[in-house]
């Protein structure tokens, strides 16, 4: 019925491995499946709620777990769904057998309850509620909002607005349980206080929404929401101004001004986007965006202090809404002008050139490209600079220039993507340069003889190497290939480099050197297993059967494996999971 396979590919094998552990420690309780759905228990940290909802043959999963924000399938759901994949069918009876006792439990309590008078009901209820501090605030509200709308056929807007600070009480709190506690108990006052608002007039409506959107800001600063509890009440405040907006009785100047004291700056870290969310009309914008204009205009006149940061932010904020209106109306002149004025590092005149050269602009393009090294203040902003120049040049006809560029910027920092380009730019130029390989070699060596340990110089290190020789020597038999493949052989033997690169050369040499090949494999899998983990000791197996499928394809000799995979045993029998796979897999082995 549940498509367990599902559930195990989309999740990572450690969450895997940490599902079926809680699913063999029973973990799992109050199992409950009722149609297509399957509800549980599972007992981690905290007592965590975990529902599966299969539909036509797919298989969603839901928990209260902090994990559950972030992933489709958390650890929990492997657990359920594990649960249910090993029932009996004794047990799919038994279960089936509890829904049956249950629902007609339920027959028979909501028969008595029908019998009972009034008067004793309703203590029940109260009973009830006062055990829950938020289940009587919730429904006391019901009750203030029912009688006022019987009395007056309006809610008064004061109780309202003190309902929204009842809700979203000021207090710290850091933990993921207490937050999620905190907006649970807020979701269920909104639940009544979201309608009761909803029969105000427009600007009443509007107010109170606003009102509760400044004061969920406020209680965010002492609340660590980093699971995303508000998201609820946020949505649905955001949903609603923007919605509301169109509607309020204001002048056009009077929603413009509104929007843009919210756009200059960020008054609150919790809102709509302004004014992108709030679907204004042509008239309102203009209006808005004269305003914008203004702002800059009066900046300008101060004179903008653009190392003062909030003046700095305003002013490209502003400038940001007239640069999207110009490039909306297809007006470059004015773009470009914009642009200009903000302007005041590297990185702002690389983006003119950038968009100079997008228009076929080359000598705009190079223009903005001097301006932008002129204002260079850190070494990365030059080699930017160069980057973009090399384009520059190449739009320019200047290949030459660009090689030289390039290749000086390689040598700077080499790496093998670095050597990558130059072989595309090669391509793409004409431009050669002699010996090229040979060069380029050298410079990875040396970059790896300078690398302090446990420093990588822009990847420049003995990996690097590696990785230049297995490139070379993969996928072609002629000389060249063959005598990089003795480079990769002799560095590998003198020099520490990735496990995933001693297996890619133990793959390519295996046919003609299988001891040698069994010794890095060996390598390779000893720092895989040293890891530590289970997701290591998958990734160690599945690499073994690789091996072991390989040999037998091309009817190789497994001896050498299995004696490999002995020592394995020998070597690191303390590391029980990965004992077990083995034992699963090659218990010849033992």
């Amino acid at each position: 019925m549940f498509n367990l396979k599902a559930i195990k590919d989309s999740v990572s094998s450690k969450s895997y491995d940490l599902g079926y552990g809680l699913y063999a420690s029973n973990s799992v309780s109050k199992l409950m499946i009722v149609d297509n759905q399957v509800t549980a228990s599972v007992a981690g940290q905290h007592l965590y709620k975990v529902t599966l909802d299969s539909f036509e043959g797919e298989t969603q999963a839901s928990c209260t777990c902090p994990a559950a924000e972030y992933q489709d399938v958390c650890k929990h759901a492997v657990a359920v769904g594990l649960q249910v994949e090993h029932l009996s069918t004794a047990e799919l009876a038994e279960l089936g057998a509890e829904r049956a006792e249950q629902d007609d439990e339920r027959a028979q309590l909501m028969a008595w309850f029908a019998a009972k008078p009034a008067t004793e009901l309703a203590d029940i209820i109260m009973d009830l509620l006062e055990g829950s501090e938020h289940e009587y605030q919730k429904w006391s509200l019901l009750m203030s909002c029912e009688r006022m709308a019987s009395d007056t056929q309006t809610v008064d807007t004061s109780m309202l607005s003190q309902q929204i600070m009842l809700a979203l009480p000021k207090e710290q709190v850091w933990d993921w349980n207490e937050t999620s506690g905190y907006f649970d108990a807020a979701d269920a006052l909104f639940e009544v206080i979201f309608p009761a608002i909803a029969t105000l007039t427009i600007e009443q409506q509007w107010a109170l929404n606003l009102q509760a959107l400044i004061r969920l800001n406020e209680v965010l600063e002492d609340i660590d929401d980093s699971g995303g509890f508000r998201f609820t009440i946020e949505g649905q405040l955001n949903e609603n101004l923007s919605q509301l907006f169109n509607q309020l009785s204001w002048s056009d100047e009077e929603k413009a001004q509104w929007l843009f004291e919210h756009f200059k700056t960020y008054q609150y870290d919790v809102f709509p986007s302004v004014p992108d969310d709030f679907n204004i009309t042509d008239t309102v914008n203009t209006a808005f965006l004269s305003l914008c204009q203004t702002g800059v205009d009066n900046l300008l006149k101060a004179g903008v202090d653009f190392d003062d940061w909030k003046q700095k932010s305003v002013f490209d904020r502003l400038i940001s809404a007239l640069v999207e209106a110009a490039q909306a109306q297809g007006d470059w002149p004015k773009q470009l002008r914009l642009l200009i004025m903000k302007a005041d590092s590297s990185a702002d005149y690389l983006r003119i050139s950038e968009d100079c050269l997008a228009r076929g602009d080359e000598l705009d393009a190079e223009h903005y490209l001097k301006l932008a090294y002129q204002c260079v203040s850190r070494p990365y902003d030059e080699r930017d600079c160069k980057k973009w120049e090399i384009k520059v040049r190449l739009a320019l006809g200047e290949c030459k220039p660009a090689w030289t560029l390039a290749w000086q910027l390689f040598m700077d920092n080499p790496s093998v993507n670095g050597f990558k380009q130059l072989q595309a730019l090669e391509l793409q130029t004409g431009v050669m340069e002699p010996d090229l390989l040979h060069k380029v070699e050298q410079a990875l060596i040396e970059a790896s003889q300078q690398t302090q340990p446990g420093f990588h110089r822009f990847g420049a290190d003995m990996c690097e190497v590696m990785r230049f020789y297995l490139d070379q020597c993969t996928g072609s038999q002629s000389s060249e290939a063959q005598q990089m493949l003795e480079k990769a052989r002799a560095w590998a033997a003198s020099h520490s480099v990735a496990p995933d690169q001693w297996v890619k050369l133990a793959d390519v040499i295996m046919t003609e050197h299988p001891q040698e090949a069994m010794a890095l494999y060996y390598k390779s899998l000893s720092a895989i297993i040293a890891q530590t983990h289970n997701d290591a000791y998958r990734e160690a197996t599945d690499l073994l059967l690789k091996i072991e499928k390989q040999l037998k394809a091309t009817n190789g000799n497994c001896t050498q494996l299995y004696d490999m995979i002995g020592d394995i045993i020998k070597h690191f029998k303390q590391k029980r999971n990965m004992m077990k796979l083995l034992r699963q897999h090659f218990p010849q082995c033992f």
